[in-house]
């Protein structure tokens, strides 16, 4: 039916249409049935596809043992003489000789012992070196002490004027240290100087074959600080002409004639003059090839002269 047509109102003096009853449901509590549909029968497909190739099979063979024949043993490593144009038919059926009897090993000697051998030469040799270099050090230090006569002969040897021949030529002082006392002298009495250890430099002598000499003192200078720690310079000036000799190694002086003055200043200070006259103590000397000292006293004084060449 129309659902236009479902509530539409009757007419006059007709009755009324109602729509036809719905679907019936079956009662609450029963199951409704399932609704039945033709059963389709689907064609059944008959392709048939190739087969794989099989695998050939692999063929058996029957496993044999090789057989051995039993030989009796033999000293012999295989069972055919040397040499032998035989042919060869296996090891024997024993390959392995019986164990003979138990031997009692030897004790090897300790290594250590022959280890020791080589050490023990090297020590010895050791020694022995060590002992010849006292030996030679002793003879030596023997041998010091009798240079100085050789020294002194062959000096002596060589004068054959007035003069050591060592000490002719023309030196330069290298070095100089000496104790020297201001006492006495106005400029300590102004001063107050005292004693100076003087150390410094400059003096030249000449000194002739015939024993004539001269002492310049035109570059000699030197310093020191007295007891108060002011420093005291000697700048001296002048030469001094001398007559000399060697006698035991000693120089002996004897004055001619002196113009030789020196300086004294304090902490750069000029403090006085003093006209120096000369000194005719003899001085212990020692020459050697190009050089020549003079030792005092005391170790505190002591000159070196170089050979001007």
């Amino acid at each position: 039916m129309d659902p236009s047509q479902q509530w539409q109102h009757p007419q006059q003096g007709q009755q009324p249409q109602y729509p036809q009853p719905g679907p019936q449901y079956p009662p609450q509590g029963q199951q409704p049935q399932q609704p039945q549909y033709p059963q389709q029968q689907y064609p059944q497909h008959t392709t048939q596809f190739p087969q794989q190739p099989q695998q050939p099979q692999q063929p058996s063979y029957p496993q044999q043992q090789p057989q051995y024949p039993n030989q009796p043993y033999s000293a012999q490593p295989y069972n055919i003489a040397p040499n032998s144009a035989a042919p060869y038919s296996g090891p024997p059926a024993n390959p392995y000789a019986a164990p003979g009897p138990y031997v009692t090993p030897q004790p090897v000697p300790p290594r250590s012992r022959n280890r020791l051998v080589p050490i023990l030469a090297i020590g010895g040799v050791l020694v022995v070196v060590l002992v010849v270099a006292i030996v030679v050090v002793a003879l030596n230090q023997n041998k010091e002490p009798a240079a100085g006569p050789t020294v002194a002969a062959s000096a002596s040897a060589s004068q054959s004027g007035p003069v050591d021949a060592c000490l002719v030529g023309k030196w330069n002082q290298t070095s100089y240290q000496k104790i020297v006392d201001m006492a006495g002298t106005d400029i300590d009495k102004r001063e107050g100087i005292g004693k100076v250890k003087m150390t410094g430099g400059g003096k030249q002598w000449t000194i002739n074959a015939d024993g004539t000499a001269v002492e310049d003192d035109t570059k000699t200078v030197y310093s020191g600080k007295d007891d108060k720690g002011r420093t005291i310079n000697a700048t001296f000036s002048g030469k001094t002409d001398w007559q000399i000799k060697t006698v035991d190694r000693k120089i002996e002086f004897a004055g001619k004639e002196s113009t030789s003055s020196v300086v004294i200043s304090v902490d750069g200070r000029k403090a006085g003059t003093i006209n120096l006259e000369p000194n005719l103590d003899p001085v212990t000397y020692t020459c050697v090839s190009d050089v020549w000292r003079t030792q005092g006293e005391s170790d505190d004084t002591f000159a070196r002269y170089d050979k001007v060449k």
